[in-house]
């Protein structure tokens, strides 16, 4: 019998183009950019709970990428939840006002230097502008890699099997708790059901 806190959701018979198996149920639908959901989404990385299996799909709607682990094998989850990434956020928008400064300073010494064309509209210089966006780019990269939310990487360990994402956003770590306490719900009822002693049939 499956324990009513796992919740199975009945009307499911295929995600994402993968069916599932016979007397299989969906436990949990979680992703990584939206939290758990009532249903699986078509696009994104979502790991799904089953009574017999771990589903994890990666995909853009263009090329995707699924992993389907049998949930009886899952030996452990490690979650290491972060509260920042390497740099903190208040170095990080010090970094931006740099960068900027650093733009004035060199867009000020190019004006009076170079003449070119003008973009239309913005009353800038095409020079000025490529490095504007240059550096935009640039100091966005360096946000995006050294400056995390709060959040967590999840590993889930098998056999002969590790399975890693990261999530971000301090609102997610309940739904992570929630989702692993169903995974260890759902190896515990799959154990259960196959260490039943089985009918004989002549």
């Amino acid at each position: 019998m499956i324990d009513q806190a796992i919740q199975p959701r009945n009307y499911l018979s295929r995600v994402r183009g993968v069916a599932l198996l016979p007397e299989e149920r969906v436990a949990r639908v979680f992703s990584l950019e939206e939290g758990l959901l009532d249903e699986p989404s078509s696009n994104g990385q979502l790991l799904i709970a089953t009574t017999q299996r771990i589903l994890f799909f990666r995909g853009d709607g263009r090329a995707r990428e699924a992993t389907l682990l049998p949930v009886e094998e899952l030996k452990g989850i490690v979650v290491d939840t972060a509260r920042k990434g390497t740099l903190s956020p208040l170095r990080g928008i010090l970094t931006l006002v740099a960068a900027l400064a650093f733009y004035l300073v060199v867009a000020y010494w190019m004006a009076g230097q170079f003449e070119g064309p003008g973009i239309p509209g913005i009353n800038m210089d095409f020079v000025p502008f490529i490095l504007l966006a240059a550096v935009l780019v640039a100091a966005w990269l360096y946000w995006r890699h050294n400056v995390r939310r709060a959040g967590g990487k999840v590993t889930l360990q098998g056999s002969n099997w590790n399975l890693s994402f990261s999530v971000l956003g301090a609102e997610r770590i309940p739904d992570i708790d929630d989702v692993v306490e169903c995974l260890f719900k759902c190896r515990q009822n799959r154990w259960d059901d196959l260490l039943k002693p089985q009918p004989w049939h002549a």
